[in-house]
């Protein structure tokens, strides 16, 4: 059996416990340079701490593309009011990124639907992914030896697939 360790994969002796995941992660993604990725993206994670409750309550951010942050907006008058205070919110996030950098903010109403009230929440529908994806994904798992491991990556990757904002 083969275990991911640092640069170089490594025969697994049968007397030694296997790596924790967590301490085999770090090393796995600067590897794979994921890094400046990870940390750009850590703004979605962080997103109300970052533009305060009010702002956050009335916006989302939807990706990251080329340096640039698309956010969608609720409604016009909230569009412009992030207009103005785009700059702020800019210097913000930067200063909360350690291996990045966001060149620019795009702001967008959501596309093919009026722009909806502040108060509503995104919606989710569940569409529960095809049978064989689940059991290919399940056939991916199965060289885990722990269990916990399994089922919660398995319960991560069930729900990613299944609910779909509308």
């Amino acid at each position: 059996m083969f275990i991911y360790s640092g640069v170089r994969m490594m025969k697994q002796r049968k007397d030694r416990k296997p790596p924790m995941l967590a301490d085999v992660l770090p090393h796995f993604i600067r590897d794979k340079g994921w890094e400046v990725q990870l940390d750009l993206h850590s703004i979605f994670l962080d997103w109300q701490g970052l533009v305060g409750p009010e702002t956050a309550a009335c916006c989302r951010p939807l990706k990251i593309s080329r340096g640039v942050l698309w956010v969608e907006v609720d409604s016009s008058a909230w569009l412009q009011q992030l207009q103005f205070q785009r700059y702020h919110i800019l210097e913000t996030l930067n200063a909360s990124l350690k291996r990045s950098t966001l060149h620019d903010i795009k702001l967008a109403l959501p596309q093919g639907r009026k722009a909806k009230d502040s108060q509503e929440g995104p919606s989710l529908r569940f569409i529960p992914p095809p049978a064989e994806e689940v059991a290919a994904f399940e056939r991916q798992l199965s060289c885990i030896p722990d269990e916990q491991c399994r089922e919660a990556l398995m319960r991560f990757w069930y729900l990613a697939h299944a609910c779909r904002k509308v």
